[in-house]
Formats: C-alpha cells, sequence, structure tokens
C-alpha cells in the first residue's frame, strides 16, 4: 500500500514539473517588458528612456504589404542605425552595459 502511494505521490510530482516546464514553451517574450528592463538596468533618466525606447521600437521589424520579413542585410542595416543613434543617447558607460546585455548575433 505503501509503494502505490509513494509511486502515485512521484508520478503525480514528476507529472506537475514537465507541465510546468513547457508553460512557456512557444510563447514569445513581451518586447515592451523587455525594453522597460533594459531602461532599468541601464538607470537611464526620462529623456534618455524615451529616446531609447522610440530607437528600440524602430529596430523592430516590420512585415511589408506581403507579410515577410526582411531581409538579413536589412535587419543588420537597421541595427547598425540604431547602435549609431543609441552611442548618442547612452553615457559610454550605459553604451557599454548595453553592449553586455545583447545577446550575441552567433548564439542565438
Amino acid at each position: 500500500m505503501k509503494k502505490q502511494i509513494l509511486s502515485l505521490a512521484l508520478a503525480l510530482f514528476l507529472g506537475t514539473a514537465v507541465g510546468m516546464a513547457q508553460e512557456n514553451r512557444g510563447e514569445r517574450p513581451d518586447p515592451s517588458k523587455r525594453i522597460e528592463q533594459m531602461v532599468t538596468d541601464l538607470g537611464l533618466n526620462e529623456t534618455q528612456a524615451k529616446e531609447f525606447k522610440a530607437v528600440m521600437e524602430e529596430m523592430r521589424p516590420n512585415r511589408d504589404a506581403s507579410g515577410e520579413r526582411p531581409s538579413r542585410e536589412e535587419m543588420e542595416k537597421k541595427r547598425n542605425e540604431a547602435d549609431a543613434k543609441l552611442k548618442k543617447i547612452l553615457t559610454d558607460e550605459q553604451y557599454k552595459k548595453y553592449q553586455n546585455m545583447r545577446p550575441q548575433r552567433g548564439q542565438r
């Protein structure tokens, strides 16, 4: 009897753990929450935060009329333009911190 109860408890525990592990699969993180977190982590003032958010929104990939995503070259160009704008908005220390926060392009 004890073995059955123990087996049932173990199965219930494992089922719950697997369910929780798969809860967020397939969902994309909310970009606005990520941007807000970056603003907080970088310690931006109100003006910097407003400009930072605008640049980050410009950088987001927009689908064209056919529903296709921009090409890799177009995204790279957008990223470089955004980096140049961010370098003007952020202090040197904040910009270094921003670069360390970004995932490395080859590691995605």
